[in-house]
């Protein structure tokens, strides 16, 4: 006899969440879509009726309490008071990145939902790209690189919009978002201190476009021992250069707001001898993945080869994994730990810039 599915319960039904989780949600057998959580009570029954879903609700405790709900999925703004939620209600967990917006947030979720025993992942798609994975043994077999390189000025974000069914609805209520927001806005603000609270814009930036960057480095080569230098070119726009074991650098250039009709989104990696490329394509696509640049010796000359990428999608090999480490125990790839690094090597980036504060 197969194993139940999982109950899954979705908190926050907006863009993430209708174009790629609740499709796979569906279609796996591994799982069930077992309730829905939205601030907008007609998204909440719209995407109820869509996938046939009873359990339907606004408030995301309510949706915790339920004995349905084996796990969750976070795709709000806010994702650390939810996540503090989940853990207290002894649920397993996806969190859309980033964990939370500060270190200090983060920090307890990690030692609590180890406490716990759940399965909690961060949602670090890219990690699970089978062209990423493909590149990362590559790199790894490199040895000690010479260089790395992250670049990622993304794209244009509305040509997706064509491919997919979304709804938008107008009963959002924009007083508690826009109260949600500046609350947000203030505790990043604290963090960041009067000397670089001027920068909130640019570690907003680092978070929501560049924390994938930041995963797929560290997957790669771990953490860096510090960061050597950062500039900021624009409001949105930062380089920095990282300081890895045995004086490696990573050149590190995250930006918002290319309108390339391209993805420019890769990580490159330069050895002795040979030369590896992840180039990454639009995440919103499905069933694309990452492509692998190989330059290398073909005898006394040189070769360059393209390995293309297979027919399959990061995001639901993302869920298989995380069924997997709920039945059997495999080791979670995307821990909170591995968030809470991002988070303080984001936080690193901004305050190794000269001081700015607010206007």
């Amino acid at each position: 006899m197969s194993e139940r599915p999982i109950g899954v319960g979705v908190i926050g039904c907006g863009e993430i969440a209708q174009l790629m989780h609740l499709p796979y949600l569906h279609e796996l057998p591994e799982f069930r879509i077992a309730a829905l959580c939205d601030i907008s009570p007609t998204l909440v029954e719209t995407l109820g009726d869509h996938y046939g879903v009873a359990r339907r609700t606004t408030d995301h405790r309510e949706l915790l309490a339920d004995p349905k709900v084996d796990a969750v999925v976070i795709c709000t703004y806010d994702h650390g008071p939810i996540v503090a939620d989940t853990i207290a209600a002894g649920k397993h967990f996806i969190v859309e990145k980033p964990l939370a917006f500060t270190p200090e947030e983060a920090r307890p979720l990690v030692e609590r939902a180890r406490e716990a025993g759940l399965v909690a992942m961060v949602g670090y798609m890219k990690l699970f790209d089978p062209g990423y994975e493909y590149g990362r043994a590559r790199i790894a077999a490199i040895g000690k690189p010479a260089s790395i390189r992250v670049h990622d000025f993304a794209g244009r974000f509305d040509r997706y919009g064509a491919l997919y069914s979304q709804i938008r609805p107008a009963d959002v209520p924009a007083d508690r978002v826009a109260a949600g927001r500046a609350a947000v806005e203030a505790r990043i603000d604290a963090m960041l201190g009067p000397d670089h609270a001027g920068y909130r814009d640019l570690y907003f930036t680092i978070l929501m476009l560049g924390s994938h960057d930041l995963a797929v480095l560290r997957a790669a080569f771990g953490a860096p021992e510090g960061v050597a230098y950062a500039r900021a070119i624009g409001p949105n726009h930062v380089m920095a250069v990282l300081d890895y074991p045995g004086g490696v650098p990573a050149l590190l250039e995250i930006a918002f707001g290319a309108q390339y009709e391209w993805w420019d989104e890769g990580i490159e990696v330069r050895g002795r001898d040979e030369t590896v490329r992840i180039a990454f394509q639009n995440p919103y696509w499905r069933n694309a993945s990452a492509i692998v640049h190989i330059q290398e010796a073909a005898g006394d000359g040189p070769s360059e080869r393209i390995v293309p990428g297979v027919p399959d999608t990061s995001f639901r090999r993302e869920w298989k994994h995380f069924a997997a480490a709920i039945r059997s125990d495999e080791p979670v790839r995307s821990t909170l730990e591995g968030g809470l690094d991002d988070l303080e090597l984001a936080l690193a980036i901004v305050r190794a810039l000269p001081p700015k504060g607010r206007a």
